[in-house]
């Protein structure tokens, strides 16, 4: 862009000169006249004569032509200039119409614009129907009878097309050619906006039934298909008779079952209403239910036999199943529409859409579904999603037997989940049953891709809520099978690239889970092979395998898990947990090598001196007032002198290691704590002994630093969501940024605080393949955001292996085991 200013100036003087052209007001090429009129859609055209300009747009009738009036280029016709517009001999007058007879005064719609042109129409011994005549000139006629407005093939086709892709009305189309023909004037332009109206809803039918082969006999190639249907199928989905057939379908094992599953997602959508006005008796919708909408007279018969019903749910918060708003409805005949689309490739399902009336009403649902599945009743496995399908399900048998038993025996293959982002607004019980996470054999469906099509057909609904009943469900439908169109042309490419993520992912998880499978001795693999996924109904109560239960403050993954009976409230081992039962250990056992009294109080406040030699550290890295600072190592001094008074007492072989004190400095003096020694240094300097009480409450020391790192990850996402949600402003945002800046440090700290301990255990022994205290690297510093609605895709997200770490108290060895394989099952 930073090229173009230089030459704006060039540019403009370069377009107005093309107002002005040398030629003007000479003789003609041809010799024989003046040369004043040219043409503006012409490339290049040159200046003609009047006979010229006529002569070369034989087969260019709709063209704009210019007059040269000496000063100006202003705005002319072929029609002003003696042009007609001969049908049926290549342009040619007829030889059987006498020259002095009248034509008929037209006026024909193209995509630039409007013009005014006298029709020629063959009169040979068998001529065509004018209608015919002028659909063989591809001109579409206003009516079928003495038309006085046509309409260009090309004009139809490029409103349609805009129509689809825009979403441009036919008002703002017919709009914008009255400008085009005269955009100083364009009120002087003929309105043909309602002819334009009318002949592009038949344009369109026609359109449809050829681009779905009704017109030229489907039906009898496609036999298990319904007769007459409109729509356009999803090509990937199992369908008998089409891309499968029944042999193949059963002989396959339930394993497999993903593969041949048909995925269905029913929806509302309140955006696609009609208005409470006065309806055209005359109107009628010209697909007549054979597309996307179900046929209107058999629908309005089957709402006369149901009871309106709330629907109120006893599930959570799902704008869904509450109260619907009165206002949200007003002025309204038809609150929107519910649809049935294709989970896994987002197509509309023929005859799956319905209009609602004030909600979204379960009768309503069930006509649209049923209709969907008509097709599908050969069909193996079933799996539909619905934000409210764990209320929808509950009388579906009840309501089906009653309304539609031709689809009775369907329902036992038909499986049912919730979406994945909308199980996150659901209860517990909820998540465990229906969320795509937990069933089998559902091939990481999320079920929300219905959304997406809504955002598109939303952008039509103002249009299509003032227009009449048939019209909107032929709009609508016209839509829908744009939508299917334009996803059968990306469906290779979609599958293909979801096809390499899969491949790639599917070799992480192998990889992970081979691990994990030859981590474990074969009798764990065969229990939890053996486990019952199912949720049960357990005392009023949904349980799952998948969750973890707590029974008066106790654990139970599992009902047979050996954990059920121990106090999983105390948590992982912390610093303090650990030197109260070091303490403990004191007391009670004198045996020879085992900690002895005040070595837990001296590593402990070994430990605590080594955090205030860090925290000085900072202070001096943060560029903090000497005054703080100074303070900060005269406290610490202060503490120093005599623990390492004690230290050169208790441990005289180290008297020789120890350091002088340096009152300036005493962030910089070495400790020697055992972690400072390797294995037989510490054996020659007697500090095995303290080299176990380190480990103990290097150990808590860990834990702490991974809690308190979990716990700033999880302070700074949620001030991150709320200062995208609610921060608006420079200065604001600025603040903002640094208070998360600063939250963003107390991560960084928690994680230095955990390598410094690490690394003292790895000297005391930790092995460096250890899988409880792994190690910690900068770009693990992170977590998903737990307190808000999950996002698409948190599943496939693998948390750093911290959010696992840490284990009850008090567990015995094998329970400690236990524990692990648990861990390790439910995080995996």
């Amino acid at each position: 862009m930073g090229k173009f200013p230089p030459h704006l100036t060039d540019l403009q003087t370069a377009i107005l000169s093309t107002g002005w052209d040398p030629q003007a007001n000479s003789t003609c090429a041809c010799s024989r006249g003046t040369a004043l009129y040219r043409c503006r859609d012409c490339f290049q055209g040159p200046v003609q004569c009047q006979t010229c300009i006529v002569q070369s747009h034989l087969h260019h009738p709709f063209h704009h032509i210019e007059e040269w009036t000496g000063k100006h280029f202003n705005s002319s016709s072929l029609g002003m200039l003696g042009f007609k517009l001969h049908l049926g001999h290549g342009g040619t007058p007829c030889p059987n119409r006498s020259p002095s007879s009248d034509g008929r005064n037209v006026v024909v719609v193209h995509t630039n614009g409007m013009h005014n042109h006298t029709v020629m129409f063959c009169c040979c011994s068998f001529p065509l129907r004018e209608v015919d005549q002028l659909v063989k000139a591809k001109l579409f006629p206003g009516t079928v009878e003495l038309s006085a407005t046509v309409f260009t093939f090309a004009v139809l086709d490029n409103m349609h097309i805009h129509g689809l892709a825009s979403k441009k009305s036919i008002y703002d189309y017919h709009d914008a050619l009255q400008k085009l023909t005269n955009a100083a004037f364009p009120q002087t332009v003929p309105k043909r906006y309602r002819e334009f109206l009318r002949v592009a809803r038949i344009w369109r039918y026609l359109a449809t039934l050829r681009r779905s082969g009704q017109f030229f006999g489907i039906d009898d190639h496609l036999a298990n298909r319904r007769p007459g249907s409109l729509a356009l199928r999803c090509p990937a989905c199992p369908e008998i008779g089409f891309n499968v057939d029944e042999d193949t379908m059963l002989s396959h094992r339930t394993c497999l079952s993903h593969k041949y599953t048909l995925f269905v997602s029913a929806d509302g959508n309140f955006r696609l209403q009609r208005a409470n006005k006065r309806d055209d008796p005359d109107d009628l919708a010209l697909n007549g239910g054979n597309a996307y909408f179900v046929e209107d007279s058999g629908y309005k018969e089957y709402l006369k036999t149901v009871d309106p019903s709330s629907n109120q749910s006893t599930c959570a918060h799902l704008d869904a199943v509450k109260t619907q708003e009165l206002r949200k409805f007003k002025h309204v005949a038809v609150s929107g529409v519910v649809s049935i689309q294709c989970s896994r490739h987002g197509f509309y399902l023929p005859q799956g859409t319905a209009d609602l009336e004030k909600g979204e009403a379960y009768a309503r649902t069930d006509y649209a579904l049923m209709n969907a599945l008509k097709d599908a009743l050969q069909q193996r496995w079933i799996l539909g999603s619905y934000d409210i399908w764990c209320q929808y399900y509950i009388n579906l048998p009840e309501r089906v037997q009653k309304r539609f038993p031709e689809m009775l025996s369907i329902l036992p293959r038909i499986r049912g989940a919730i979406p994945k982002m909308h199980i996150k607004g659901h209860i517990q019980s909820c998540q465990s049953r229906w969320s795509f996470n937990y069933l089998p054999h559902s091939g990481e469906t999320c079920g929300e891709g219905i959304e997406t099509g809504w955002a598109e057909q939303n952008q039509s609904a103002g249009s299509t809520k003032q227009q009449n009943a048939g019209h909107r469900h032929d709009s609508i439908d016209d839509d829908l099978g744009y939508w299917n169109w334009t996803k059968s042309h990306t469906i290779v490419g979609f599958l293909a690239r979801q096809y390499i993520k899969c491949c790639n992912r599917l070799k992480t998880l192998e990889r992970e889970f081979t691990k994990l499978t030859e981590r474990h001795k074969k009798h764990i693999i065969s229990k939890w092979k053996a486990m019952d996924t199912t949720p049960k109904l357990i005392n009023g109560t949904w349980v799952s395998v998948y969750d973890a239960q707590f029974l008066n403050g106790m654990l139970s993954l599992f009902p047979t898990n050996p954990l059920a009976k121990v106090d999983c409230s105390g948590g992982p081992p912390t610093q303090s947990r650990a030197y109260e039962q070091l303490l403990k250990a004191e007391e009670g056992d004198k045996t020879k090598g085992k900690p002895k009294k005040g070595d837990a109080k001296f590593i402990q406040d070994g430990l605590d001196l080594e955090q205030q030699q860090y925290a000085i550290q900072a202070l001096i890295q943060n560029d903090s007032p000497k005054t703080t600072i100074t303070k900060a190592r005269i406290a610490l001094h202060k503490k120093m002198k005599p623990w390492l008074a004690l230290q050169a007492k208790g441990f005289p072989e180290l008297r020789t290691h120890l350091p002088n004190p340096d009152t300036t400095r005493p962030e910089d003096i070495p400790l020697l704590l055992p972690s400072a020694f390797d294995a037989s240094s510490r054996a020659k300097l007697e500090l095995v002994r303290l080299a176990t009480v380190e480990m103990s409450l290097r150990e808590g020391q860990c834990y702490d630093a991974l809690d308190d790192l979990r716990r700033a990850i999880h302070i700074f996402n949620s001030n991150l969501q709320f200062k995208k949600s609610n921060i608006r402003g420079q200065r604001p945002n600025t603040r903002a940024q640094a208070f998360l800046q600063s939250l963003s440090t107390h991560k960084t700290n928690a994680a230095v605080r955990y390598r410094h301990s690490r690394e003292a255990m790895l000297q005391l022994g930790l092995s460096p393949t250890d899988k409880s205290l792994q190690p910690l690297k900068n770009d693990q510093l992170w977590g998903k955001v737990r307190d808000g609605p999950a996002k698409l895709g948190d599943s496939k997200l693998q948390e750093p292996w911290f959010w696992s770490a840490g284990r009850p108290r008090g567990l015995t060895k094998r329970q400690i085991t236990q524990w692990e394989l648990e861990r390790e099952c439910f995080f995996f």
